[in-house]
């Protein structure tokens, strides 16, 4: 139990009913988490304001509630606390209440259109070779080395994060390295944190559902380096998009590794059970053998290599390391074989993600490249015809279905992702993700491979503000292990 008014101080601008302490056992901004004694955070968020969800806190039995609008007098069964700016008073509330303080680890956040998840997977799993105790926050799973938490943002409020830095206290955990996604910096979500490196992996065409236009997208991003970022901090750019050069060249006075660029790149020189790859870095050459999957993943591959650097390890004191360097679940992930077929999931959900994922399949098929994908519903809705387009530019045959439709009709999104069909490909639409599953599995040929896009690990699928339990991975080996009985 804290005391609450003496965790806020000087922020409270009014207590209603008038009281001298008010003592809680937890804090949430959910009213469906709330417990006995909790206090409710009532935040206004970009779509559902936490005001209108008091009654719910108050009837699971929170003891008060912290707002910025005055307190109303109906709300009789609870403490109203009224603060001024609630975003700013959020930290110092959180971490005071946790006994944390972000300054005791060494943060490592990144951002990017893609290739975040690869890169801070990476991360966490070399710097785990190296001795380093690391946790891993990101959009796959919130990874305490011996606890794993199922992640439900991919970049969760500084309440969720409050909670997970005192668990890594209490597990001597001394680096963690999280994903930070554009919303989160254009919220402000991780008010309260500063990096000690921060890392850029790329941009290109994402969430302009949200963010309107590429500059206002890039300028988010942009924040993790110009406000979330220590005063000694570093910078790790990748030069694979013009938006990593622009980045590097507007960052004054702040050191940066650039990777992906002249100094430090690597080249391809096997890629059948893993990728060979032979890198220049500081004006030698290396030879690594590694377990991964995909061409893109060099480039996330040279941006870890930066990360190591900056961290100020010797590129002989980390090669051992990266030997058993895989791809994270659900990217590029071989799930089973049919019909002596390959098939393949990857969480690719933009157009860029997509491409780059069907142009690492194309070196490795024998016969057709076949992909399955849809788009999800109430989101960045120019990019459906470019899906459209990539998938009919490098693919051999498109199944076309459903993906987290949300609130809209999934018939209208496939009508969208259409547009940017050429008429070259054929496709085949069959709106219920398992039967269009089945159906691609069953049809598949002898050297084929079937590349499963745009929910890679997810476990759900969202249809009118439900999440109703969908693995690809799971749904794939049901329907392989039932065809193989037939």
């Amino acid at each position: 139990m804290k005391e609450l008014l003496s965790l806020l101080k000087e922020e409270v601008v009014e207590v209603y009913p008038k009281t001298s302490q008010i003592f809680i056992s937890g804090i949430t901004e959910n009213s469906k988490e709330v417990l006995p004694g909790y206090l409710f955070v009532a935040k206004r968020g970009t779509t559902l304001n936490g005001e209108n969800f008091i009654e719910e806190a108050i009837s699971k039995g929170a003891i008060a509630v912290i707002r910025e609008s005055p307190p109303e007098p109906s709300f009789n069964k609870i403490v109203q606390v009224q603060v001024k700016n609630l975003k700013k008073v959020l930290p110092k509330l959180v971490f005071n209440f946790y006994e944390v303080s972000p300054e005791k680890f060494f943060l490592i956040g990144v951002t990017g259109t893609n290739g975040k998840t690869s890169v801070s997977y990476f991360t966490k799993t070399v710097l785990s070779n190296l001795g380093v105790k690391t946790a891993y926050i990101g959009t796959i799973f919130y990874d305490l080395g011996d606890e794993i938490i199922e992640a439900k943002e991919t970049t969760p409020s500084i309440l969720v994060l409050g909670n997970l830095f005192k668990k890594a206290i209490k597990k001597e955990i001394n680096t963690i390295v999280m994903e930070v996604s554009s919303h989160a910096l254009a919220q402000d979500r991780i008010l309260g944190i500063k990096f000690d490196l921060g890392v850029f992996t790329n941009l290109s065409q994402d969430h302009l559902d949200y963010h309107i236009n590429m500059e206002n997208y890039y300028q988010a991003k942009k924040k993790l380096f110009t406000q979330y970022l220590k005063p000694k901090g570093k910078a790790i750019i990748s030069l694979e998009t013009s938006y990593g050069q622009r980045l590097a060249n507007e960052l004054k006075g702040i050191s940066k590794i650039l990777v992906n660029g002249e100094k430090l790149r690597a080249q391809i020189l096997e890629k059948n059970t893993g990728l060979k790859l032979k890198v220049l870095s500081r004006g030698k050459e290396y030879e690594i053998n590694t377990l991964l999957m995909g061409d893109y993943q060099v480039k996330n591959f040279m941006t870890l290599w930066g990360i190591l650097l900056a961290m100020g390890y010797q590129e002989e004191d980390f090669i051992y390391a990266l030997k058993d360097l895989k791809n994270p679940p659900g990217r590029l992930e071989l799930v089973a074989e049919f019909n002596e077929a390959k098939i393949i999931i990857d969480y690719a959900h933009t157009p860029l993600a997509l491409e780059e994922a069907l142009k690492s399949l194309l070196t490795l098929k024998k016969n057709r490249l076949i992909v399955l994908f849809g788009c999800g519903g109430n989101r960045d809705v120019s990019k459906r015809p470019l899906m459209g387009k990539v998938a009919s530019e490098f693919a051999d045959f498109i199944v076309l279905t459903s993906d987290n439709p949300r609130f809209e009709d999934p018939w209208k999104i496939i009508k969208d992702i259409k547009r940017g069909l050429n008429n070259k490909t054929s496709y085949e639409i069959i709106i219920d993700r398992s039967l269009a599953l089945q159906w691609a599995i069953k049809n598949l040929k002898k050297g084929d491979i079937l590349l499963v896009a745009g929910k890679g690990h997810e476990n759900y699928f969202e249809i009118k503000g439900k999440k109703i339990p969908f693995s690809d991975k799971e749904e794939i080996l049901k329907i392989v292990a039932q065809l193989a009985r037939e």
